[in-house]
């Protein structure tokens, strides 16, 4: 069976990916430190030592630069649940992939295609459903009227993006739930480009 890869793992590979999307060079160790905010380099090698044990990478000897990746992960990372509900707290990850482009959604860097999967009923008035996965971009500036994956006051949440007074807000799409206004943080985690919909048997 194949060793699971790690919440760390991930995001160090999500980082040389964005690293060889963009043409540039592979990070130096204190490049990963800085990126992932690790306090030590020690942290940053034992992450190396263990993707190249699963084989994930190759690391050249005595060159600052010498991180080379050898398995290209296809497909967009499927990370959690997030809710269509009541915002609750922030989704976790798992290793599970989706097997689309996501270039034929807009999405032009792959490395910024992330994937939820919707729990809840508050964004039925945009045909988003319990069950159903959203395919968004990291990174985008949201307008307003766009659906967004959102961390309001530290709980995430998928909502509409509303906009009073020049303040964001957001908008639940059933009249069953209240709007979200936060009291005292909002980040836009991702922009909605796409939605799945597994039919059921």
């Amino acid at each position: 069976m194949k060793s699971e890869i790690t919440r760390p793992q991930q995001k160090l590979l999500r980082f040389l990916e964005e690293r060889r999307e963009s043409g540039e060079p592979p990070p130096t160790v204190r490049e990963i430190c800085g990126r992932l905010r690790y306090s030590s380099t020690r942290a940053a090698f034992d992450v190396l030592a263990a993707l190249q044990r699963k084989g994930l990478i190759v690391r050249e000897k005595n060159q600052a630069r010498g991180i080379r990746l050898v398995q290209r992960h296809e497909g967009v990372p499927l990370l959690g649940r997030i809710a269509a509900g009541h915002a609750r707290d922030a989704v976790s990850e798992s290793e599970e992939r989706l097997d689309l482009d996501p270039r034929h959604y807009g999405i032009r860097e792959r490395s910024k295609a992330f994937a939820l999967r919707v729990s809840g009923d508050s964004m039925t008035g945009r045909r988003l459903f319990d069950g159903d996965i959203v395919l968004l971009e990291a990174g985008a500036e949201p307008c307003d009227g766009e659906i967004v994956a959102a961390l309001i006051d530290n709980e995430s949440t998928l909502k509409t993006l509303a906009m009073h007074g020049g303040k964001p807000w957001l908008r639940a799409e059933n009249p069953d739930y209240p709007d979200l206004i936060p009291a005292w943080d909002l980040q836009i985690q991702g922009v909605a480009r796409a939605v799945v919909r597994l039919l059921k048997r």
